[in-house]
């Protein structure tokens, strides 16, 4: 985000001296936005850049206690440079939110800049090795040319003047934002080829012959594992999707430079909906994974319960889940408003329609339209009544309809999903993977609709209660079919067992040795009689036995 931020929002000739800067120097750098009152709302930052025209610089100051700067990564002891979003302001008038430049420790000894104070935020859930820290300023000065002037810039007199629309300054976020869904594709992959590598070594039960069955094999446990590598897949192919978007346009556009704001607005809805979709299944699957493991999935060897603690995280970084959905929505209500459709078509989409894959899963595509169009009308019309005929405020009108918000979010999220893995497995020329990867496909999108939207499918009368039982049957009559690939699927992501770190799922399949090898290995095996014996437990059984001879 720190080398993003200098590319996209620096002009030309700062993007020249900063890169030429970090080259010559060891340069650790962090993005700085989230404040203690504030985070994902970046109106309502509270740190303040005032500009003093007799010196030209910026004075970076926090006012309040909820403007100091909390959760930046890296920021507590290791960084010494960041992008600092603060509120500027000239001669009293505030001229919203903008981006600056800050040393935050001395490139010779480390120590921290004068006018700053700074340390580590303390114990988190996860992410024990990244220091998150708090940043507190002074009235520090910076130099004028700290403040990034892509789209907006202050003279040395202190005149103001933007450079495009104010929502430019989005752009940076939007390389970040789109990027994080990979993220999430990889933790998922990475739970999912635990589960599955260790749901093929792990036996229980004996058949008439005396043979335990491997427990990947028992319908309980494929309802649980194969939805999580459905989903896994369509968040890898719906993510690379959207990154190949964002680099198509930033190339485009001139590094953002010339972007239409229809466009952003549209990479901002799908970047900040479809995060909050994968992270959302990342964690719930990296759970149900866990669970697939047993009490062996609860040991630190697992390497489940790391990816749990990281996806449970970025459900809310770089914005929490549900408001980024409201960000989704209020982008739609205002297509929904201009009467344009929000779904994005992908090149060459036409000749896909043509395919049999496409005929394959018209009928899906087709009420999932529905859906969505259902859910708009109704949220629009039920909005409209609230303000025009009961006199509701737009803002009270807008938080008593959220709920249904996020519903429509939702869907046109799974539709982008949808179009994307549509267009990957077309792609996919050869015939056998192709026909494996419309199977999952397939149960990704029946398990989408008999658990996570059957409800409204029913109440739009779009299903019917027997239709969503035939979808119910044929999601579990298409599990043995994917069993017979499903380690084929896992190993396809080619991840060596140091990205995994896990002994359930290291490729050789030595679950039982690499358990009991962590386990000979703690700490509390080093002594073979431990401290706490003779400090607690000694003493204890001593009394016992004072006690039973009086």
């Amino acid at each position: 985000m720190f080398r993003d931020a200098l590319n996209v929002w620096g002009n030309s000739e700062q993007s020249a001296y900063w890169q030429k800067f970090l080259s010559e120097n060891a340069v650790f750098g962090t993005y700085v936005q989230t404040e203690l009152g504030h985070g994902t709302y970046l109106r309502g930052l509270e740190t303040t850049a005032n500009y003093d025209k007799s010196s030209q610089e910026f004075v970076i100051d926090s006012p309040t206690l909820t403007s100091i700067k909390f959760w930046p990564g890296g920021a507590g002891k290791s960084c010494n440079f960041a992008i600092v979003m603060a509120k500027l302001i000239i001669d009293e008038v505030d001229h919203g939110i903008h981006a600056f430049v800050v040393q935050l420790r001395s490139l010779i000894d480390h120590k921290v800049v004068p006018g700053i104070e700074i340390g580590d935020i303390g114990r988190k859930f996860g992410f024990d090795a990244t220091d998150n820290g708090y940043v507190k300023f002074d009235n520090l000065r910076i130099p004028r040319n700290n403040m990034l002037m892509q789209f907006a810039e202050v003279s040395s007199d202190g005149q103001f003047t933007r450079k495009g629309s104010e929502l430019l300054m989005y752009a940076a976020m939007l390389l970040m934002r789109g990027n994080l869904p990979l993220v999430g594709a990889f933790y998922l992959s990475i739970s999912s080829t635990i589960s599955i590598r260790y749901s093929c070594v792990r036996r229980q039960t004996a058949d008439s012959n005396g043979v335990e069955q491997q427990i990947i094999n028992y319908q309980t446990q494929q309802i649980r594992l194969f939805p999580a590598l459905a989903s896994t897949y369509a968040t890898l192919f719906s993510s690379l999707n959207l990154r190949e978007i964002l680099i198509k346009i930033q190339k485009k556009s001139d590094n953002f430079k010339n972007i239409s704001p229809d466009e952003l607005a549209k990479l901002h809805a799908l970047s900040s909906g479809l995060k909050s979709l994968v992270f959302s299944d990342c964690l719930k699957f990296a759970q149900s994974n866990r669970l697939c493991c047993g009490g062996h999935g609860y040991s630190a060897s697992s390497g489940l319960s790391q990816i749990i603690q990281e996806a449970d995280a970025a459900c809310t970084y770089e914005g929490d889940n549900v408001v980024l959905l409201l960000q989704t929505a209020r982008y739609l209500l205002k297509c929904a408003q201009k009467g344009i459709s929000p779904h994005l078509e992908f090149n060459d989409f036409n000749d896909l329609k043509k395919s049999e894959i496409y005929k394959k899963f018209a009928y899906y595509m087709e009420i999932f339209h529905k859906l969505y169009q259902e859910l708009s009308d109704e949220v629009t019309g039920k909005l409209f009544k609230l303000v025009k005929e009961d006199g509701m405020s737009p803002l009270d009108a807008w938080n008593s309809c959220s709920f249904q918000l996020t519903d429509i979010a939702r869907i046109y999220i799974e539709i982008f999903i949808l179009n994307s893995n549509l267009w990957c497995v077309y792609k996919n020329r050869v015939i056998e993977n192709q026909k494996a990867l419309a199977d999952l496909m397939e149960l990704y999108i029946l398990y989408s609709v008999t658990n996570n939207y059957c409800g409204n499918f029913l109440r739009m009368s779009i299903l019917n209660p027997g239709e969503v039982n035939q979808m119910r049957e044929r999601m579990l009559d298409l599990l043995p079919k994917i069993r017979q690939n499903a380690v084929a699927f896992v190993d396809s992501f080619d991840l060596l067992d140091s990205n995994l770190c896990s002994s359930l799922g290291a490729y050789d399949g030595r679950v039982y040795e690499r358990l009991l090898d962590f386990a000979r290995k703690s700490q509390f095996n080093q002594k073979e009689v431990h401290d706490v014996f003779h400090k607690y437990l000694k003493p204890f059984a001593q009394r016992q036995k004072l006690m039973a001879k009086l």
